[in-house]
């Protein structure tokens, strides 16, 4: 795997526009420059980056970096870093998961009609409103 330089995750949050935290309080904290972003879906990212230009030796340590505080895959940083390509991220409206179920309804399944949270795992969203009309419809007959 190829690990970058701290030159090369400043240039990544450059290229995405991240803002330096030191600079907007008029400060720094150790060898390190501090970056924030916010997401298209409002998620606030941090990351540090080392004023050196030293190499990241550790593939685990730049997988973290990746997974944890940048939120983007090796496919997208590298195009970032060496063609000043900007990531690609999730924009509110988009197109959900279809096999993801809506998180009020799930709630509603687990504590208003009982299902167990297992009982949820694989199924389908047309599935999940299925259960909760057929459980509306036998309170409305009960409330009669």
């Amino acid at each position: 795997m190829r690990t970058p330089t701290s030159r090369e995750l400043l240039k990544f949050v450059q290229v995405e526009a991240w803002t330096n935290k030191d600079a907007a309080s008029g400060r720094s904290i150790g060898n390190h420059l501090r970056f924030v972003f916010a997401t298209p879906m409002g998620e606030r990212l941090t990351t540090r980056i080392s004023n050196g230009s030293g190499q990241i030796r550790d593939a685990d340590l730049f997988r973290h970096i990746l997974r944890d505080q940048l939120k983007v895959s090796e496919d997208q940083f590298w195009p970032a870093v060496d063609k000043g390509i900007v990531p690609v991220r999730e924009r509110p409206g988009t197109v959900p998961d279809e096999s993801a179920l809506d998180a009020k309804l799930a709630r509603n399944l687990i504590a208003k009609v009982g299902l167990q949270s297992s009982a949820l795992i694989g199924m389908t969203q047309q599935e999940a409103l299925e259960a909760w009309s057929e459980w509306l419809a036998q309170r409305a007959e009960t409330e009669l």
